[in-house]
């Protein structure tokens, strides 16, 4: 357990909260107080602790994904469900908030429209195409035709993250590696893009608007 602790980066009470949770398997007994773990229980601590600390997603949903995982289901049922838990984690205005916007005919017709030129999967039950709505829905209450206007543009530009994504997290050797390594990239790339763009922004609005520093 010291072992699995130093090597996952978990302390053992955390290692001990999983076991009882049914997350992690039990190890394998050598005595009456004493347990091996092997490699698989490493792997499924660092899948947690992704699922948990990186992604901040509940124990109820984290359980789900394992379930899926350990199930016969495909890979593809695997990403797809912690994909969507997700999207709902980071959704653009709280469910219920006073603050929420409903998704207008006129945005979904207009992500329908989008889905469509890009050849993506159509599925207006899914979380992704439904904060996908109520972001376009939120855009225009806001006035901002001018982002509307260029989404087609946009829509390319997440095609294109959406391969590196996948080509980055292609080299995976397991299920439970590839889930794991989407959370992180998705979880963590977010912020990377944002601070980048923000930083691209800087040197485009001097192209946009002249001057520069010192100007």
């Amino acid at each position: 357990m010291a072992e699995l602790s130093r090597r996952s980066g978990l302390s053992v009470p955390t290692i001990k909260y999983y076991l009882r949770e049914g997350l992690l398997e039990p190890g394998h007994r050598t005595g009456i107080n004493q347990a091996a773990y092997d490699d698989s229980h490493l792997d499924r601590l660092r899948l947690i602790r992704a699922l948990s600390k990186v992604a901040g997603l509940p124990l109820a949903k984290i359980h789900e994904i394992i379930d899926v995982l350990d199930s016969d289901s495909s890979i593809e049922e695997a990403l797809a469900l912690t994909q969507d838990a997700l999207v709902q984690k980071a959704g653009p205005v709280p469910e219920g908030s006073a603050d929420e916007v409903s998704a207008d005919p006129e945005s979904q017709a207009l992500l329908e429209k989008l889905i469509e030129a890009r050849g993506w999967p159509h599925d207006p039950s899914s979380p992704a195409h439904q904060a996908a709505a109520q972001a376009l829905s939120e855009l225009r209450a806001e006035g901002l035709d001018s982002v509307l206007d260029r989404v087609d543009e946009y829509s390319a530009l997440a095609d294109e993250i959406a391969r590196l994504d996948l080509d980055a997290i292609a080299r995976a050797d397991d299920p439970e590696d590839t889930v794991r390594l989407v959370v992180l990239g998705s979880t963590l790339r977010r912020p990377l893009l944002d601070a980048l763009i923000l930083i691209a922004q800087q040197k485009a609005s001097i192209r946009t608007f002249g001057g520069g520093p010192g100007n």
